[in-house]
Formats: structure tokens, C-alpha cells, sequence
């Protein structure tokens, strides 16, 4: 783990993001490939447009858009980074900031969180198939929890995967958050991991 280093994402890095999903992201021929983890930021209305594009360009209407989202500080994490290129990405950001996990839109995951809290989500961790098995996934959890202390999160939360950890179950597991005080608990159907930072 000595040559891997993690930074937050920037909006600097819009090209290397994009390429890290062409490219490196789901290189073991993964389905889940073509991703560019835009779903938490996926609506109606962008489900839409894509499907009004011709076929030939509905393949890059995810890139494009994580394209924009990145160059625009709207799609956030932390990016493992060895050898100049990403091995990793962690996709973290505020809560309410992710369609898919507002207080509208999912509002059994905010039960016990006062109005005014600042929640720090993660929802996905990708890690390139030839780094995986090295802590990489550890290491970006460590690297937000610090992230969140450290910025003023009342809470950080993440949804660990029920079962095997891969590319279509990308929560990281149970045991990362358990050793890090994480109380786990449920939404319905899915696992939550929860801690309450400061006082």
C-alpha cells in the first residue's frame, strides 16, 4: 500500500475520472461497465433524454454526464491514486446532494436525523480489478471518516453490501464500518452504517 496515495476528487480531474471507468474501472469485462457511477444522480428526467438519443450515442450519455458532474463539483469522493492514475473511487458527498437519498426521495434512511445535521453518504466503492484484495476500499472509508471530522459532518453513513462484495453490490462491507464504530442498522431492506461525529 505504499506507492497508493487518496486525495478527494476535483473538478481537475473530470478527464482522469472518465477514463478511469473506460479503462480500468471494470477491465475483468464487469456488466456493471459503462456506469461512470452517475445512478445516486440518475433522474426521470435524464433516463429521458437518454433514451430519446439515438442508439448510437446512448452509450456516452453516462460519461458525458459524469463528465459534467465532476467538472462541475456536483459528483464527489475520494480517488485511490498509484502510479499517477486512479486504482480506486469512493463516491461520497452530502447526503441531500444525491437524488436518489434525499429526504423525499428516501426518506426511511433519514429516520433519527435531525433536519439541520450534515451527513456525509458514501455510496459505492470501485476498485480496479487488478488492485483489489490490497485495502483500497479500507483505505478510502479511513480517508472520509477523516474527511468528515474534519469539515464538520454531524454523521457519517455508508450501505455496507449484504453478501458478496462486487461491482453490483458496491457498498463495501459490513466489517470496514464495524471496526471503525459504525452502528449498524436498516432501511427497509437495506443496511445502513452510521456514526455520529464530534460531541
Amino acid at each position: 500500500m505504499n506507492n497508493i496515495s487518496v486525495h478527494k476528487l476535483t473538478p481537475d480531474m473530470a478527464e482522469q475520472y472518465v477514463a478511469y471507468f473506460d479503462n480500468r474501472a471494470f477491465s475483468d469485462g464487469s456488466e456493471q461497465k459503462g456506469c461512470y457511477c452517475v445512478w445516486h444522480h440518475w433522474t426521470e428526467q435524464k433516463e429521458a433524454e437518454r433514451s430519446a438519443l439515438p442508439e448510437n450515442e446512448r452509450p456516452f450519455s453516462k460519461r458525458n454526464y459524469a463528465y459534467e458532474l465532476v467538472k462541475n463539483g456536483r459528483l464527489n469522493g475520494f480517488v485511490a491514486i498509484s502510479g499517477g492514475e486512479i486504482v480506486g473511487f469512493c463516491n461520497a458527498d452530502l447526503k441531500e446532494n444525491y437524488f436518489r437519498h434525499s429526504r423525499e426521495n428516501d426518506p426511511e434512511s433519514w429516520e433519527g436525523i435531525d433536519s439541520d445535521s450534515k451527513v456525509l453518504a458514501i455510496v459505492c466503492y470501485i476498485v480496479a480489478p487488478d488492485m483489489r484484495g490490497m485495502g483500497i476500499a479500507d483505505s478510502l472509508l479511513e480517508y472520509a471518516c477523516g474527511y468528515a471530522e474534519e469539515n464538520g459532518f454531524d454523521y457519517i453513513e455508508g450501505y455496507p453490501s449484504d453478501g458478496a462484495f462486487d461491482a453490483r453490490n458496491c457498498g463495501g462491507t459490513d466489517s470496514m464500518y464495524i471496526k471503525r464504530e459504525f452502528q449498524i442498522g436498516h432501511a427497509g431492506s437495506r443496511i445502513i452504517a452510521r456514526r455520529k461525529l464530534g460531541n
